[in-house]
Order: C-alpha cells, then sequence, then structure tokens
C-alpha cells in the first residue's frame, strides 16, 4: 500500500509539474511595422521565456483597424488575451467599467509606482484601479521631407499659422508635389486633422466643455468651423491620388518613399515608415518635424499636443504569471533599449534622457513642452463616438457631409451613447 501511495503521489507531483509547464502568457499587440520594435518585443518574450521555466509567452501582430473591430469580440470569449496593448481613454474605461479588465493588486501597484511613469500608471487607471504598464508616450505632428522642401525653396520651420499651412500646400500642388500623404482607408489618419483644428479653435476649456454637453455639446459653431476649416485643406486636394483606398501601412510607405512633401502622424511614424517604404526610407538628416499651426482666432495654443500614452493591460482571467511578465515587458531595462535604439520615446523616467535619435528627438521636445496634451478623440470619447469621430473625418474629406452635419451627428451621439 505504501508504494502505491508513493506512486500515486509521485504521479500527482508529475502532475503538478505538468500543469506548471503548460502555463501560456498569450499577448495581442497592434503591428509593429518598425522591424526594431517588433524585434524588441521577439527578445524580451524570448529573454523571459528561456528564465522563467513553465512558462510560455506568446505575441500576436494584428493591424489597428483589425485590433479595434475584433477586440471586443474576443474580451467576450474564451480566446481573449491575457494581455493586449491599449491607447486608454474612453475605449479603455469601458472595458474596465464591463469587467473585461483585471486591476493589480495594491503592494504591485506602489512597487510599480517607484519604477514606472506615474503618468503613465495613471492613464491606465480607472475609478482607482490601476491594469496595467505604459510603454510610450506619442505625440502627433507634421513630418517634413528636407530634400522636397529645399527644392521648392521652402522653409516649413517658418509656418506659424494655419494660413501659412495653406499657402504652403498650395506652393508644393503648384510645383507638382503631393503635399501631403495620408490613409485615408482608415480613416483615423484622417481624424488627425480634424482633431487638431478642433484643439486649436477652441483650446482645452472648449474641448472639455464638448465632452460635457456643454455649450452645444459638439453642434456649437467651433465644431463647425474646425469642419470648415478641414474644409479648405480638402477643396486644396492636398492628398495623393487614390487616398481613400490607401491604407496607413501602405500611406507610411509612400512617405518614406519621399511621396509627399507632409506627413501628419505620431512619433511611432519613423520605423514604419522605414519598414514599409521600398529602399529604407527618409533618413535623419532627411527629415524635419512642426507642430500643428495655430488658427487665427482660436484659442488653443500651438503647444497644445495630440497623442497618447499607451501601454498593455491585463484581461480578467490573466494568470498571475501575466502580471509578472507584464512588469518585465513594460520595465525599466526594455524602455531603456527602446530609447537607446530610438525605437520610441519611454514612459519610464529614467530612460527618458537615453534619447538619441535626431528625430524622436524633436518630438520629445514638442511633448516636453506640451501645455495641454489631449488623447487621440477616437479613444478619449469611447468607442462609439470615438467611431464616429473617425468616419466624419474621412466624409469631410470625400465631401460626403457638411461641416454642420458632421458636427450635429457627433452631438446626436454624444447623446445617446
Amino acid at each position: 500500500m505504501r508504494i502505491k501511495s508513493l506512486a500515486l503521489a509521485s504521479v500527482i507531483a508529475l502532475s503538478a509539474g505538468l500543469a506548471q509547464a503548460e502555463v501560456t502568457i498569450d499577448v495581442l499587440s497592434i503591428n509593429r511595422d518598425s522591424a526594431t520594435w517588433k524585434q524588441l518585443y521577439e527578445d524580451l518574450v524570448a529573454d523571459y521565456n528561456a528564465a522563467n521555466d513553465g512558462v510560455t509567452v506568446h505575441v500576436e501582430f494584428m493591424e489597428d483597424e483589425s485590433f479595434k473591430q475584433k477586440l471586443p469580440t474576443l474580451l467576450q470569449s474564451d480566446a481573449a488575451p491575457d494581455l493586449f496593448f491599449s491607447w486608454s481613454g474612453g475605449v479603455f474605461y469601458e472595458q474596465a467599467e464591463q469587467g473585461f479588465l483585471k486591476a493589480l493588486d495594491e503592494a504591485t501597484v506602489a512597487e510599480w509606482q517607484q519604477e514606472l511613469s506615474a503618468g503613465g500608471m495613471a492613464a491606465l487607471s480607472h475609478d482607482g484601479k490601476y491594469y496595467g504598464a505604459p510603454e510610450a508616450s506619442q505625440t502627433v505632428g507634421i513630418w517634413y521631407n528636407k530634400d522636397i522642401a529645399s527644392e521648392l525653396g521652402l522653409d516649413p520651420t517658418k509656418i506659424e499659422t494655419y494660413d501659412d499651412l495653406l499657402g504652403t500646400v498650395k506652393a508644393a500642388k503648384e510645383a507638382g508635389v503631393t503635399p501631403f500623404t495620408v490613409g485615408g482607408q482608415d480613416k483615423w489618419p484622417l481624424h488627425f486633422f480634424y482633431s487638431l483644428l478642433a484643439m486649436r479653435i477652441m483650446g482645452q476649456e472648449g474641448m472639455a466643455a464638448s465632452a460635457a454637453g456643454e455649450n452645444g455639446g459638439f453642434a456649437n459653431q467651433d465644431w463647425v468651423r474646425a469642419g470648415e476649416e478641414f474644409v479648405r485643406l480638402i477643396e486644396l486636394e492636398p492628398f495623393q491620388d487614390g487616398f481613400m483606398g490607401v491604407k496607413y501601412d501602405q500611406a507610411t510607405g509612400i512617405w518614406g518613399d519621399g511621396g509627399s512633401l507632409f506627413h501628419l502622424m505620431g512619433d511611432w511614424d519613423l520605423g514604419a515608415s522605414r519598414a514599409a517604404a521600398s529602399n529604407g526610407g527618409l533618413r535623419d538628416e532627411q527629415l524635419g518635424v512642426i507642430s500643428f499651426p495655430a488658427v487665427e482666432g482660436g484659442k488653443g495654443k500651438i503647444t497644445d499636443t495630440l497623442g497618447g500614452a499607451s501601454g498593455f493591460v491585463l484581461t480578467r482571467n490573466a494568470p498571475d504569471e501575466a502580471v509578472d511578465f507584464l512588469k518585465f515587458f513594460m520595465g525599466e531595462t526594455a524602455q531603456k533599449r527602446a530609447a537607446a535604439e530610438g525605437i520610441y520615446i519611454p514612459t519610464v523616467p529614467a530612460a527618458s534622457g537615453l534619447v538619441e535619435d535626431v528625430v524622436l528627438k524633436q518630438f520629445a521636445d514638442i511633448g516636453g513642452a506640451s501645455t495641454y496634451h489631449q488623447l487621440f478623440l477616437d479613444q478619449y470619447f469611447g468607442s462609439e463616438l470615438g467611431g464616429v469621430i473617425n468616419d466624419v473625418s474621412a466624409q469631410l474629406a470625400t465631401g460626403d457631409i457638411t461641416p454642420r452635419e458632421a458636427a450635429e451627428l457627433l452631438e446626436e451621439t454624444r447623446q445617446f451613447q
């Protein structure tokens, strides 16, 4: 009997070991078109797997729009990932309120707050609970091709007002140069124009008032004017031919191949454009960055920025090992490498001074001087209103909706969401 008991104990122990070996952590990320960014992820996963017997981490990459469309369904199913990328904002708040996320325990939060960015941690918190760890801060700016600007005799650094920008667009068109490259099919790249115009026109207080339904909500004259100013740009035909049939991944490749003077996009585009371009993309010395200009009579400042503070969050059924991996994945060592290699602008304070890339430093300077940082509107306002922001931005660009109709549709959506 004792032999049988020992045998049974051995079987139980072996079973426990096998169970431990079967712990997997599934991570869902947006596409990392930058080869160095994706390589960073793959190296971190390989290092973690090698150092943690019984745990296997898998990372799946998904194109942005597919990610946004499929994630809600995944979170309601048994196929939900243990960790997933988050832009924070209203969509993240909805996920937390709907019970799809797992909150960190107080001890873990206290520990992480000593090492990770306080602002980044706050971006991934809701109602006093923390659900993830921050990775990168993002800022949207107007990239410009120095070679093309020089050939045209233009100096984008002299652009101070929106009228100045429109004048530069006209000059490029007259010279046969595409002013802007944009991935219109994905819609969100177009929402950057509409968002920044709204910010420049109404400023921080006006944006907050719209979100709260004050002063007519979104159906006020400021939002109508934002649409009108966007249409002024559209009437100049500033984008490449067939822009509504081009996705972001394709558009950034066109930009990287020297296809336009300007590209309104975030700092992440540095690696993405080089990965998507046919010849390795534009070199550092060919690239410049300026802030989106001021709008005459507007209350917003040229130092007000649009962007995000992204990271990864835990889902409700994530195993304890996922918390350990998350800290490693978004930790100081990883972010120091990202800063040193020019992969992204990190949120960890200890890593911020390591940004060496001359282009990313320009974005870091813009972000560091920010007087008000507005989260991407398609994320900030939640999935429903955020989706309509993207929709009307695209419809304004194609002429399928008027500025007033766009503003009224936004307000109608706000009221019923």
